[in-house]
């Protein structure tokens, strides 16, 4: 469980399970690729917000391996880059881009009222989302630090997950790490 004050972390198949409740949202595609920004990623919902559709894509039309996140969008004011180069977050931003392909609009996302999010009102569409799947404690930040637990257990070593994270030091990605009872069972096992 997640500590006080933290936004718990789906585990594989209750991330596959909300993946299959924003499917049936209002605007599944939009939905999953917001999702999948903090994820796959770690975005923060914020910048996600505020992303326009030059971020995303080159101009040839293809979405970037590596965004460079504009200092006026990220928190603290840094220039960084977001990896976009995992298949499921790739696969689930080309699908909204047909989508949203004859829409003129400079922003990435918008609302089903055609204006652009602020970072509260999705982040607010984020909570809603977890609530109404199922998952009570979550927030916009859930994904972010699932983000940072997974990229950890594949081997990511922790000073490269904070430049990825966009921290300024360690023990701020130290929190985002998640363990769960049943991991840290097999872990001991293994010593």
């Amino acid at each position: 469980m997640a500590k006080e004050g933290q936004a718990v972390t789906l585990n594989e198949s209750e991330h596959q399970a909300f993946l299959a409740y924003l499917d049936t949202t209002r605007h599944p595609k939009r939905d999953k690729a917001i999702y999948l920004l903090t994820y796959r990623a770690g975005m923060r919902i914020g910048t996600v917000a505020q992303l326009s559709l030059n971020d995303i894509i080159d101009t040839s039309s293809k979405v970037k391996k590596v965004v460079i996140l504009r200092k006026s969008i990220t928190k603290g004011g840094k220039t960084v880059s977001a990896y976009l180069s995992h298949p499921e977050l790739r696969e689930a931003l080309e699908e909204y881009l047909v989508e949203r392909r004859n829409n003129c609009r400079a922003t990435f996302f918008y609302s089903q009222k055609g204006g652009a999010f602020t970072p509260n009102s999705l982040s607010r569409l984020m909570y809603n989302h977890y609530n109404n799947a199922g998952y009570e404690g979550s927030s916009s930040h859930q994904g972010r630090r699932a983000f940072a637990s997974n990229c950890l257990k594949a081997g990511m070593d922790i000073v490269a997950l904070s430049k990825v994270m966009s921290h300024s030091s360690i023990t701020t990605t130290m929190r985002y790490i998640h363990h769960d009872e049943s991991e840290l069972l097999d872990l001991i096992e293994k010593v």
